[in-house]
């Protein structure tokens, strides 16, 4: 028979370039895997192994522009034949990505400023060319 859904979530729905989001991947309890598997938009974006007694999987994922998109998971199973079964697919979850995150606006910004005091004092220390 089929597998049952995983469930996906993510950390947060809309986040900023630079920013990382932790997707965790929920594997019903008492169901027999061998590994999970993230995807964005129809591709595989990461796998994990199965680790005893765990059922819940986090992936940590860094937001750059072309990360919007559809993430789900599934789990595979593998028997001892090595036949492979694939869960049904996890509801899938839409991550909006916004513009500079935060870091990114500061790693711009000190710089900016650190430049700006320096040209300052340097007048100020020459007397504006007088």
């Amino acid at each position: 028979g089929d597998l049952p859904a995983p469930q996906m979530f993510l950390g947060k729905a809309s986040s900023s370039q630079g920013d990382t989001v932790v997707m965790k991947c929920k594997i019903p309890a008492f169901f027999p895997f061998t590994r999970v598997i993230f995807c964005k938009d129809g591709k595989e974006i990461a796998i994990q192994p199965m680790k005893e007694s765990k059922f819940a999987y986090d992936l940590p994922y860094e937001v750059s522009t072309s990360s919007s998109g559809n993430f789900y998971c599934l789990y595979e199973h593998k028997d001892n034949l090595n036949h492979k079964t694939l869960s049904r697919l996890s509801t899938a979850q839409h991550l909006s990505v916004t513009g500079l995150s935060s870091k990114s606006v500061l790693g711009i910004t000190i710089p900016s400023i650190l430049v700006l005091v320096a040209l300052f004092s340097l007048l100020v220390t020459r007397g504006f060319g007088y």
